[in-house]
């Protein structure tokens, strides 16, 4: 009878335990393919949402799928792990405790570098400027040559070359968005005849639009701008493609002055009056 008993009871603990093993077993697995699934799902939206936003260009593409996925996957992968240790015995407390202390002090000791992280994320995934762009970024111009989390480099028009950390980016002005505005003002002298001066301006646009490719709206001249101290000022403008209007501007300029060269238009000169003693004044 004893013996009996001795059996019952080493069967029922083991029996028990391995039921018990067996369970924490399935859901561990269960788990598993849970993360697996939702990773999987997840990403997957992840990339329709970021291949589906057409003003992205392919790289920045890249540059989140990538980003969001491994943000995915160790969230999800983290949270797992704290869900299994309980399971197999293994007490979190202390662990999250040493964890929380220690994340105070890499938060403390890199505040630059998150703050440059985080703001180079927003950049990307706003789409406030691309690879190519035409930017002013804390008050320097130039071309965007490359953009990561932490930095944006700048190539300004001189050649320098800039490397700007994210964080402290404050003020953008990106010139590549949409089509810029040529504004061309031309100073013309009081001597000259105000509409031929227009009228020649008007035709000179015209002639620049039927021959520049950068030129793609509409022509206006908006005709005498200002009353100078000693000219006129007539103001004539011009849409054309993202950065571009400062060439337009300067071709203008000069088919302008060349035409009113040919059809004698005063130009605007400083004159000097010499008064001598006894003498008619003399002009220079």
């Amino acid at each position: 009878m004893q013996m009996w008993k001795t059996v019952q009871h080493f069967v029922a603990t083991h029996v028990m335990g391995a039921e018990h093993i067996s369970w924490d077993a399935l859901r561990i697995v269960a788990l598993l393919i849970g993360a697996k699934v939702f990773i999987h799902v997840s990403c997957k939206v992840l990339r329709k949402i970021i291949y589906s936003r057409n003003k992205l260009d392919e790289r920045r593409q890249h540059t989140l799928n990538s980003l969001f996925t491994n943000i995915v996957r160790y969230s999800v992968y983290f949270i797992l792990l704290l869900t299994i240790l309980p399971i197999v015995g293994v007490h979190i407390e202390a662990l999250l405790a040493g964890a929380g202390v220690a994340g105070i002090a890499i938060a403390f000791g890199a505040q630059s570098l998150l703050k440059d992280f985080f703001n180079g994320l927003f950049i990307l995934f706003e789409d406030q400027y691309g690879v190519g762009d035409y930017v002013t970024i804390n008050g320097l111009t130039g071309q965007v040559k490359s953009i990561g989390l932490r930095i944006t480099v700048l190539k300004i028009w001189t050649g320098e070359v800039v490397v700007i950390p994210n964080g402290q980016i404050t003020q953008v002005v990106n010139c590549s968005k949409e089509n810029s505005i040529a504004v061309i003002d031309v100073n013309v002298g009081y001597n000259a005849d105000a509409d031929l001066a227009i009228s020649i301006v008007r035709d000179v646009m015209e002639q620049l639009r039927k021959t520049q490719s950068n030129i793609v709206g509409s022509i206006d001249v908006l005709g005498m701008n200002a009353l100078n101290d000693s000219n006129y000022t007539i103001r004539a403008t011009a849409e054309c493609e993202p950065y571009t209007q400062w060439s337009v501007m300067r071709l203008a300029n000069q088919w302008i002055h060349r035409a009113f060269a040919e059809h004698g238009i005063d130009l605007p000169a400083q004159k000097v009056v010499y008064m001598q003693g006894g003498h008619k004044p003399v002009q220079a």
